[in-house]
């Protein structure tokens, strides 16, 4: 995967689970400031959460979106 996009990232908590921001880039293949935006992004939307300093989880809303959403 070489592109950091909502479902991309959602996929990749969903079958992982909590994941920290460098993980998450190196799983998608980009810099880790490019996930930490999208991070930020679903946080705000509430599909996911962060749950200490870097690492964040799948949140069941996200869960939700992640059947609703097509690549």
């Amino acid at each position: 995967m070489t592109n950091c996009s909502s479902r991309g990232l959602l996929d990749v908590l969903d079958e992982r689970g909590p994941a920290e921001v460098g993980s998450l880039a190196s799983a998608l293949e980009v810099h880790p400031v490019t996930v930490t935006k999208e991070c930020h992004d679903l946080q705000s939307d509430g599909h996911i959460r962060q749950i200490s300093g870097g690492v964040y989880t799948i949140t069941e809303d996200g869960r939700q979106y992640l059947e609703t959403v097509s690549e």
